[in-house]
């Protein structure tokens, strides 16, 4: 079950560093407790969240995913990426910065057309990628040929729906971990009222393959308002997971989602995954999404 207090001898430095910067409320998970169990607390905090406005979300907190934010808020505000002298104010600076970009850079478009805009950006720079890694021969690497003939093919996902409630990959993988291995899973109290703005308030991304805040908000907002997917858990530094209200039914739509799900992120449909098509199973009627970076 949740731990909503610890001693402070057995506070981690990591712990203490990250609710200093970030001061949203939460309950620790302790090593062990079934997932089934967080994923039951999860569900009364966001029928709370709704009243108290706050959004609940799963951190599996580590070194590295806390340097990692730091790192971000610190080039925000051009300064020294020292944990020590970051402070509260200048995470919420951030907060408020990339919330107006993203904003602004949207204007008056709907969540959707500017979604499908960004999306159609991520996979130019997926193919300028791709050309780049295989100069010598580009022919090896053709995205556009790709997506065509993957979405002309006669391929279509024919998973069944799924009957029992979706438990989020980070918490079953924590349930097994023993003490030397675990991170401090957090059950965080976003304080937002829109899940879709979440990854302001998670500083993640910008590095490797892996987009920006500003990029992640247009992709979970398009994807909230189309599917009713939004963020619920960062699984160290690498791994993002969505929980889905409306899980895709259509197999056409699936396959129009696997290029969507390809365009945020690269790696998972030849690294996670074995391929697209096996992607496109995965989501197909599923309640939960799952992406990670190299």
């Amino acid at each position: 079950m949740p731990e909503s207090t610890k001693s402070e001898s057995t506070m981690s430095e990591t712990y203490r560093h990250f609710t200093r910067l970030f001061p949203y409320p939460h309950e620790r998970i302790a090593v062990g407790a079934p997932a089934t169990d967080a994923m039951a607390r999860y569900d009364e905090l966001a029928q709370l969240g709704h009243t108290e406005r706050f959004v609940p979300f799963f951190l599996n907190l580590n070194d590295t995913v806390l340097e990692s934010m730091v790192i971000a808020v610190s080039l925000e505000h051009d300064i020294i990426d020292d944990v020590e002298t970051l402070t509260p104010e200048q995470v919420s600076a951030y907060t408020r910065a990339v919330l107006q970009r993203y904003r602004t850079a949207r204007g008056g478009a709907s969540a959707e057309e500017y979604g499908s805009a960004v999306i159609a950006q991520q996979l130019r720079r997926v193919a300028d990628d791709g050309e780049e890694t295989h100069e010598d021969n580009p022919d090896d690497f053709n995205l556009n040929k790709l997506v065509d003939e993957f979405m002309s093919s006669d391929f279509l996902p024919d998973e069944e729906p799924e009957d029992d409630a979706p438990t989020l990959s980070a918490l079953l993988c924590y349930e097994l971990l023993d003490e030397e291995e675990k991170g401090e899973m957090l059950l965080l109290q976003i304080p937002t009222d829109d899940s879709a703005d979440i990854p302001a308030y998670l500083p993640f991304g910008g590095w490797n393959d892996c987009p920006d805040a500003e990029t992640q908000l247009a992709f979970t907002h398009y994807w909230r308002e189309k599917y009713g997917a939004i963020p619920a858990a960062l699984d160290g530094a690498d791994c993002l997971e969505f929980l889905v209200e409306r899980p895709v039914t259509d197999p056409i739509e699936a396959k129009n989602l696997a290029v969507e799900q390809f365009a945020f992120c690269s790696d998972l449909p030849f690294q996670v995954f074995e391929d697209i098509e096996q992607l496109t199973e995965f989501i197909h009627q599923s309640r939960q999404w799952y992406f990670w970076w190299d």
